[in-house]
């Protein structure tokens, strides 16, 4: 750790760019540890946020640091983390949650439905607190977990998104020998196949177009569906002898999909919505999920998912090397950005 008192960070101060400016090197609060960030990643929450599409709420002020996908180094241990288990040198991921720790979600564990995110103690890192597009970041010690070294920096800043998925198997319980259909081969649905897989699927298949099926292929799924050339409904139905899989994890968060998603899915079935709109609604088919029974599950973040997560990338259930092969510098931030939003990549790193 040096004695600078400024840091490099991308920073939105009006909606459709970033900057990169100095600014201020966090200051530690009680509990807190600071890193070092090594690797960020960029997503399409990100793309949302910088385009102005939850405004008002994601960011609720500018100038604002964004950036919740991300390893680092602590470099400094505040008060109250001696007891934490981490040192300095701890190669680390956190994260981006952090309830009040009092109300009834969070005494459930739930800590990422908090009903107090409009209070002081609630933060969302990269969202409502200052995120990790910036060479140093604070963050409490409870949210914070150390890597190995089978899990590079690279890999690290995946942990976030992998984690959301493990959390979407959690919601689903994905049973040993189901079939799985997952929409949207992006990063989320890439991760997603593979957890489904490592959750015990014997029938994974990825629905949506262009070369990232060919990685999905790659990472493991036993087939695909092109929406350019073939119908999904039709063709899931076929590949499951006409019933339907047992499982839908939506990862495209595109509300023109939802139609498919309930007609891919068997009668008592389920499906999990992890991608988000951007505040775009959809039609449900409300007759179809009553009649059929089939379960429609929201997915929110990672509650208590990490551990599992590192375990699984560490273990190499989880592969990423296909994912991270987009790499910039903070001064690329811009070029970073254009290939998220032309999506050129599947997710684009910062490397600090």
């Amino acid at each position: 750790m040096t004695d600078a008192k400024t840091m490099r960070a991308a920073v939105l101060a009006d909606f459709g760019s970033l900057s990169v400016v100095d600014v201020p090197i966090p200051d530690l609060e009680y509990g807190e540890v600071l890193c070092r960030v090594n690797a960020c990643g960029m997503c399409g929450t990100d793309l949302k946020i910088v385009n102005g599409g939850f405004k008002g709420t994601w960011p609720p002020s500018m100038p604002f640091i964004l950036g919740h996908e991300w390893s680092g180094t602590i470099v400094k241990l505040g008060a109250g983390t001696e007891k934490s288990g981490l040192a300095v040198g701890d190669r680390v991921v956190a994260e981006n949650h952090a309830g009040c720790s009092a109300c009834p979600m969070c005494r459930q564990g739930r800590y990422n439905l908090c009903e107090r995110v409009r209070d002081p103690g609630f933060k969302l890192y990269g969202h409502t607190a200052p995120g990790a597009l910036a060479e140093f970041a604070a963050r409490p010690a409870v949210a914070v977990h150390k890597i190995p070294d089978s899990v590079s920096d690279l890999a690290g800043a995946l942990v976030n998104q992998a984690a959301l998925t493990v959390h979407a198997g959690r919601r689903a319980d994905i049973r040993p020998g189901s079939t799985v259909a997952v929409f949207g081969p992006g990063l989320l649905g890439l991760l997603m196949l593979q957890v489904a897989r490592a959750a015990g699927a014997t029938q994974v298949i990825v629905v949506g177009r262009g070369a990232r099926l060919e990685t999905a292929l790659e990472l493991g799924c036993d087939a695909v569906v092109d929406y350019e050339k073939s119908d999904p409904i039709v063709e899931i139905r076929r590949m499951t002898n006409g019933r339907g899989v047992d499982y839908v994890f939506d990862c495209s968060g595109n509300p023109a999909v939802v139609e498919q998603l309930f007609r891919s899915t068997r009668r008592g079935g389920k499906i999990a919505m992890l991608g988000l709109t951007g505040g775009k609604t959809a039609t449900l088919p409300i007759d179809l999920l009553a009649l059929d029974e089939i379960d429609l599950l929201g997915v929110r973040s990672s509650p208590n998912c990490y551990p599992a997560t590192i375990a699984l990338m560490a273990s190499g259930a989880i592969k990423t090397e296909p994912l991270t092969t987009f790499q910039y510098s903070l001064d690329q931030i811009d070029e970073a950005f254009a290939a998220l939003e032309s999506k050129q990549v599947i997710r684009p790193i910062v490397l600090l």
